[in-house]
């Protein structure tokens, strides 16, 4: 089959996507992306692709040797913080800071375990804590 053969993509991979699974990995063919209310139907090979997720081209899939994968990604997490904010000996505060995905990157995430699921990555987020230790 060459890429200017046109093939049905909902059924490119294990059966095929609905329109909100297309939207969610980023499934577009040329300058049209999928949305839930015009998921895409047919497009060439050469054309499609998917943001979110490693399609392998048609008849090189291989559950054991070239699976379809999330794509690889680099989050970037800070934290920083102190376990006696007072230094006293008696009573202790504990303080910490954390920020979560920095750079607001979205994506997908494969938990990849048996209670797992695929799951988009959390958004940029603050998170606050303190401890007091009597």
């Amino acid at each position: 089959m060459t890429g200017q053969q046109r093939v049905e993509v909902v059924r490119r991979w294990r059966g095929g996507w609905r329109g909100d699974e297309q939207q969610q990995i980023g499934l577009f063919c040329g300058d049209q992306f999928a949305t839930v209310a015009n998921p895409l139907t047919s497009c060439s090979l050469a054309n499609s692709v998917a943001l979110r997720l490693r399609i392998p081209a048609d008849g090189t899939e291989d559950d054991v040797t070239n699976p379809p994968r999330i794509t690889p990604l680099h989050l970037f997490d800070l934290s920083f913080g102190s376990d006696n904010v007072f230094r006293s000996d008696k009573t202790k505060l504990s303080a910490r800071l954390t920020f979560v995905n920095i750079t607001n990157k979205e994506a997908l995430y494969n938990l990849n375990s048996t209670f797992g699921d695929t799951h988009f990555v959390t958004p940029r987020s603050v998170r606050a804590q303190f401890g007091i230790t009597f």
